[in-house]
């Protein structure tokens, strides 16, 4: 199964108005006469002393819109710490905010958030008409995943409503059953899905997962990875922003995909919920492994 490779070491410092709770830390401080917002560019050291971003933090990413209620734009940058300048893997990721306003600033992350480059989007998904603040980010690993992150920072108050815990999707436990079939049952949704994998068959036959006859010869558990991809759409036109995630389901291993899970999901009573879910098999599949350089 998928295990997170990123550590991050919280700071024992103590600052301002420092609130940690749940692996997640919160700092807010306000504005000094060093500010680095007005000539901002993408890939500039970034450092405000009193937010305790540790060291070679680096700005990848900036953006400007009215993030805290107040109708007037705040500075949004997207914070990660490098071992070098030139580096493209953020060790951790930090969302600093300052007020357009009254100048303060926050700053928001959960632990382990890191990743290879970061994007940040500027939408409403908690659906009181106040843009939040997300960011995606690549973790590099061979599963193609990658790890997300929303925070509201309503009235220069920052609270992450998706942080680790939400990247791993829905969880699926699927078994290898009889006639080159997969059953998979996911985890809160109630229903069963029979997923057809006989465009596996030959391979399936030469592992000796199945005999000739489509019957199970050995027990192997397939499994769902986490996000893969989970894209910001008002899926309904309400003006609010729902969540279009991304999972894949793989059979003997990570190259064998055997199902692809879309989810649509929306923030509703502090939490996110599955509003959709559709899953997909295949009729014909590539041979990623014969095509390869290294089986000619």
């Amino acid at each position: 199964m998928y295990k997170k490779n990123i550590i991050k070491k919280a700071s024992a410092l103590l600052l301002t108005g420092c609130l940690a709770a749940g692996g997640v830390y919160y700092v807010n401080a306000q504005s000094t006469p060093n500010s680095q917002i007005a000539n901002l560019k993408i890939g500039d050291e970034f450092t405000i002393e009193k937010l305790d971003l540790g060291d070679n933090a680096y700005v990848i990413d900036y953006k400007s819109e009215d993030v805290t209620g107040d109708e007037v734009k705040d500075d949004i940058i997207l914070v990660g710490n490098k071992m070098q300048k030139e580096d493209i893997f953020s060790t951790s990721l930090n969302v600093v905010v300052k007020d357009g306003k009254t100048n303060e600033y926050s700053k928001a992350t959960y632990e382990n958030f890191g990743g290879y480059e970061g994007t940040l989007y500027v939408q409403d998904f908690s659906g009181d008409k106040i843009n939040d603040v997300m960011v995606s980010t690549s973790t590099g690993g061979s599963g193609g995943i990658y790890d997300h992150f929303i925070a509201t920072f309503k009235d220069n108050n920052p609270t992450v409503i998706f942080d680790n815990k939400d990247n791993e999707g829905v969880k699926a436990e699927a078994k290898f059953i009889d006639d080159f079939k997969v059953e998979i049952n996911i985890e809160g949704i109630g229903q069963k899905a029979i997923v057809d994998v006989s465009v596996n068959k030959d391979k399936y036959i030469e592992d000796g997962l199945y005999d000739k006859n489509g019957k199970v010869l050995k027990d192997s558990a397939p499994f769902s990875y986490p996000f893969s991809l989970v894209e910001a759409r008002d899926y309904n036109g309400d003006g609010t922003y729902e969540l279009i995630g991304h999972q894949r389901v793989v059979g003997l291993y990570n190259a064998d995909t055997i199902s692809h899970i879309d989810t649509v999901w929306s923030y509703k009573d502090s939490k996110w919920t599955v509003e959709e879910l559709k899953y997909s098999t295949y009729i014909k599949k590539y041979d990623y492994q014969a095509n390869s350089p290294q089986a000619e």
